[in-house]
């Protein structure tokens, strides 16, 4: 045991960086968490505030190689801009986004709708034909859309300064 402990302590002189950590994680920009909050209620219904999972890929190598839990904050077709729960706001790919189910489910159960088959284990249902869109990637639902879907302002007083 002794020779074991020399030989792995020699071997940790020689590569003072094993075992392998996370690259530096580059600077980005810290902000409070946004207060917008919305559920999709349908295929293309996304605005800032629906929550997301980002997939592998999708942030720098050093928040690691895992689905990370997101808040939209601005979305786009090239890149979205979301907000993690560490306070930092990322660009990301759309097609590396997905729904987070979790509110839509409640939703849909709280409307009545009780067969959306996002059980697990082995209650797990195939989703109802109108449902399949709880699968797709936030790129798919800026195609169903089919436009850039940024929500134009419209006058609110437009009445009071008409000639």
């Amino acid at each position: 045991m002794a020779a074991l402990a020399e030989e792995l302590h020699q071997y940790h002189q020689a590569h003072p960086h094993y075992p392998p950590s996370r690259p530096v994680p580059p600077r980005r920009r810290r902000r409070q968490r946004p207060p917008y909050a919305h559920t999709p209620s349908g295929p293309g219904d996304i605005w800032p505030g629906t929550w997301l999972w980002v997939r592998p890929g999708g942030l720098h190598p050093a928040w690691g190689d895992i689905h990370r839990l997101a808040m939209l904050t601005h979305l786009d077709r090239s890149y979205c801009e979301v907000w993690l729960d560490d306070t930092t706001v990322h660009r990301v790919r759309p097609h590396l986004l997905i729904l987070e189910r979790t509110p839509v489910v409640n939703a849909a159960r709280a409307a009545g709708v009780t067969s959306l088959g996002c059980g697990s284990g082995p209650s797990l249902r195939p989703l109802l034909p109108q449902w399949q869109w709880l699968g797709w990637t936030l790129a798919e639902h800026i195609v169903h859309v089919g436009a850039d879907p940024e929500p134009q302002a419209e006058p609110v007083q437009e009445g009071l300064f008409a000639a």
